[in-house]
């Protein structure tokens, strides 16, 4: 776990400045929080820097330095905040259900909090529109977070399945997840997938987001968007380093010639000229 220190910067990294406990309305505090100020990123694997999903690399990285991550780094360190902070968390490795009629591997890091009898997943590391709240582990029970609708079934393969409902849309699955608790390591090789083999899309071009108000701000492929009651409201394709550096350091807190490095040019820099390389 964080010991006193850490937290201490950990929270005002998020700028959560409301007091701690373990109950549901520090969960969903800190849920938003972290949602809003640390964004989703693999600046780093487009870099070719390997990842680490050991805590004090991972605290490091996005506490320290003012980074980001994907979810298998984003969800590891606020699962050690959560239990830092007296919640009582357990893991377990999600398939996402985006790709009608194929089953994915297991690629997402899920938490589960225990509040008293009820259990509550929390999840800080999906890109697109995802639950802004904690939601209760139950079936069927119709959930909001004033943005979109959710509900959990169950499912004899997938266990769990989360449903989303958009406004003036129809229900989709996100994911869904069984229930065989996960220790650090059972992450390591799905991530290593992702960062490392030809078939991911995380080594080939940026996938950052963050949250603010009701938006989700996006940069994939070389296009910004601003999502918002089910809409996209801003589209732009980015041309040149420069601009794709001002979207970085404005909406996504990442500013390129922040990062330490030995070399001549910073990694995010190496990382937004491999975004254009990939886009031209």
């Amino acid at each position: 776990m964080l010991n006193e220190i850490q937290v201490k910067q950990y929270l005002q990294r998020i700028e959560y400045n409301n007091e701690l406990f373990a109950d549901l309305a520090t969960l969903i505090g800190l849920q938003w929080a972290h949602m809003t100020h640390i964004p989703y990123e693999n600046l780093d694997i487009l870099s070719g820097i390997p990842l680490s999903l050991k805590t004090e690399d991972l605290f490091r990285k996005i506490v320290t330095e003012k980074r980001g991550g994907y979810c298998f780094e984003l969800q590891g360190l606020y699962g050690e905040l959560l239990k830092s902070c007296g919640f009582d968390v357990v893991q377990y490795a999600a398939r996402f259900m985006d790709e009608e009629g194929i089953v994915q591997m297991r690629r997402h890091r899920i938490l589960v909090v225990r509040i008293g009898d009820e259990r509550y997943l929390t999840d800080v590391g999906v890109r697109s529109e995802s639950p802004r709240i904690p939601l209760k582990l139950v079936c069927d029970e119709l959930q909001t977070d004033n943005i979109c609708e959710y509900k959990f079934q169950r499912d004899p393969f997938y266990g769990w399945v989360l449903y989303q409902k958009e406004r003036g849309k129809q229900w989709k699955t996100i994911y869904g997840f069984t229930e065989e608790p996960q220790i650090d390591d059972d992450f390591v090789m799905p991530s290593f997938y992702c960062e490392k083999h030809p078939d991911s899309t995380f080594n080939k071009f940026m996938k950052i987001s963050i949250f603010r108000g009701e938006s989700n701000f996006t940069l994939v492929n070389g296009i910004f968007r601003e999502y918002r009651n089910a809409k996209v409201h801003i589209k732009k394709e980015l041309t040149n380093n420069a601009e794709t550096s001002e979207i970085l350091k404005k909406y996504f807190g990442l500013n390129l010639y922040s990062h330490n490095t030995t070399n001549s040019e910073s990694d995010f820099e190496s990382a937004v000229k491999n975004e254009s390389v990939a886009n031209n």
